[in-house]
């Protein structure tokens, strides 16, 4: 599935389980409470494609592929001119210019860093979520979500994070981690399982499908479309039209109870 898909098909998992009879608060809070849970599950539907380059997630914390490869270009003139400088200093004997030259990171550092956005940022979470598990004893799904994100740049796209294993460790870390939480924060996480679920059923129906991290050999892959097709453009209006229809009866039942 492509964005649209994913998204629709998030929002009316995230509809399907406003709809169902789990404890949520009650009146305008449990209103609250599923708008908060299902404008994220929106959104989680897109998170397990950060493992693509060119996902749409992946795009909001990088630079375009033309201003990267500026970037890059820009980043190894500058290193190659600093170069040709320094050996000119050297061959006229300015040994104090040259050790300010190999002192100084250099601008061709930061243009590089820029050029690799997605993966700097990602690795920088990833650092920061494991040493906040490491020295102020956070839960456990941090020390998985900090390893997540440190591995997302190297991983393959519908590799690790697009497994069920993944999606189970996943879904049970953060659900556990949620009982002791506000009922904000519950709503938060349980739009990012619902979210990240709702993703791996929407590829089940593509020609890739999904794969056991422990048996690759075994999937689902339904082949029933191609992304961004007509019958995924179809699948998603339904969606919308569905989630919209389930709206309008938890809305009625708000009212109703108040």
């Amino acid at each position: 599935m492509n964005k649209k898909g994913h998204v629709a098909l998030g929002i009316l998992a995230g509809s399907v389980a406003a709809f169902l009879p789990l404890p949520y608060p009650n009146g305008w809070n449990g209103l609250l409470f599923k708008s908060v849970m299902i404008a994220v599950t929106g959104i989680a539907a897109l998170l397990p494609d950060l493992d693509h380059k060119t996902s749409t997630s992946s795009q909001k914390i990088q630079f375009s592929a033309k201003h990267r490869k500026q970037l890059r270009i820009g980043g190894s003139i500058i290193a190659l001119i600093g170069l040709l400088l320094q050996l000119w200093m050297l061959t006229q004997h300015w040994p104090n210019s040259v050790d300010a030259w190999a002192r100084s990171p250099g601008i061709w550092i930061l243009l590089l860093l820029l050029a690799h956005l997605r993966t700097l940022i990602l690795s920088g979470a990833g650092i920061v979520l494991l040493w906040l598990y490491h020295f102020y004893d956070w839960h456990w799904i941090t020390a998985f979500a900090g390893a997540a994100f440190l591995i997302l740049p190297t991983v393959k796209h519908r590799g690790i994070i697009h497994t069920p294993e993944f999606a189970t460790a996943l879904s049970i870390g953060l659900l556990s981690f949620a009982g002791a939480e506000s009922i904000w924060i519950q709503a938060v996480v349980l739009g990012l399982v619902v979210g990240w679920w709702a993703h791996l059923a929407g590829d089940i129906f593509g020609t890739d499908g999904i794969h056991s991290l422990f048996v690759p050999k075994v999937g689902i892959a339904l082949r029933l479309f191609s992304n961004g097709g007509a019958a995924e453009k179809w699948i998603a209006n339904t969606c919308w039209i569905a989630s919209i229809g389930i709206w309008m009866y938890v809305i009625q039942q708000t009212l109703i109870l108040i």
